[in-house]
């Protein structure tokens, strides 16, 4: 076994995929005949803000559609942690087709040529910016989806991006009268999973400075709901349970839109069957860096699973 301080990106390589404990969950999964499954091209929008991250026009994603609903459907996009494509996020996509909805995994990763967040030509949080609304802007132009009806749910980074969505925070370098994302085209509904909200508020340097209010990439708060899951043990966070609630104090502009629910004793990445060891990573702690844990609950796992379906249905419908 890895040392603590072994890095996280190490880990993330010697993963194991997820297995049959998604299975085991409470939730009813549609048989694979209900689902039409395809690999899409997703056209990204706007620029990309870190030099060293690969230029690239499209992002893949995986696109599914519940082949028994009729008329225009609701749909969520999904995206991923900084360890790429692990099998969480069609957990919940399963759900939400079960439920009706459509979905849309979205990979920032391998179009770019990295593996996983720890690559020093990853992209960041406002390089998968483009991914996000390019998934967005993709979706709403697809007859069969209700371009008002679009969520996004996001994964620790993923889950950082979507509460940016849910800020108003665009992509770089994308001018405000544009004729590809206009103004009012914005997701119905934000659900943020283990965001590691000390990076989103305290990263002055980095994050903050382009993310407040009053900053080119930022348009103004969209006024949808943003909700958060974050467990009290995330110790990506400096203190994890506080961090997220502060965000209404740190971000007023959004603070009508948030809710939080803090699960009591979960880690960072509760409902990844099979994470990596303890770890070093330079991105905790508002990317001071710090040894983050990882530990797998069922039962929190298969609550948040249901908890987001039924945000889903609510905010969608």
């Amino acid at each position: 076994m890895k040392t603590p301080t072994s890095t996280i990106a190490e880990c993330l390589l010697k993963a194991k995929p997820v297995g049959l404990a998604l299975a085991l969950l409470v939730i009813h999964s549609p048989s694979m005949a209900d689902v039409a499954i395809s690999k899409v091209d997703i056209p990204v929008v706007g620029s990309k803000c870190n030099e060293r991250v690969k230029e690239v026009s499209n992002v893949t994603g995986q696109f599914r559609w519940p082949s028994k609903t009729t008329g225009q459907t609701p749909a969520v996009v999904i995206l991923h942690s900084n360890a790429g494509i692990v099998g969480v996020g069609d957990f919940y996509a399963r759900a939400l087709n079960a439920a009706g909805i459509a979905t849309l995994e979205v990979d920032s990763f391998l179009p770019r040529g990295v593996r996983h967040g720890g690559e020093r030509n990853a992209p960041v949080l406002c390089d998968r910016l483009q991914d996000a609304w390019g998934a967005l802007v993709f979706l709403s132009r697809d007859a069969r989806i209700h371009a008002q009806k679009i969520g996004v749910v996001g994964f620790s980074s993923g889950a950082a991006v979507a509460i940016m969505a849910g800020m108003g925070v665009r992509p770089a370098r994308l001018a405000r009268d544009n004729s590809i994302l206009p103004r009012e085209l914005v997701y119905a509904a934000h659900f943020a999973l283990y965001p590691a909200c000390a990076n989103i508020m305290d990263d002055q340097q980095r994050i903050r400075s382009w993310i407040n209010p009053g900053r080119a990439q930022n348009w103004g708060a969209t006024g949808k709901s943003i909700h958060i899951v974050s467990g009290t043990s995330d110790d990506f966070d400096f203190n994890p349970t506080t961090d997220c609630p502060r965000m209404r104090e740190e971000f007023p502009d959004i603070a009508s839109q948030l809710t939080v629910r803090m699960v009591e004793g979960a880690t960072h990445a509760f409902d990844w069957p099979h994470p990596p060891p303890p770890a070093f990573s330079p991105f905790a702690k508002a990317q001071t860096g710090g040894i983050v844990t990882m530990r797998y609950s069922a039962k929190e796992a298969a609550i948040a699973q249901k908890e987001m379906v039924e945000y889903f249905l609510k905010y969608l419908n």
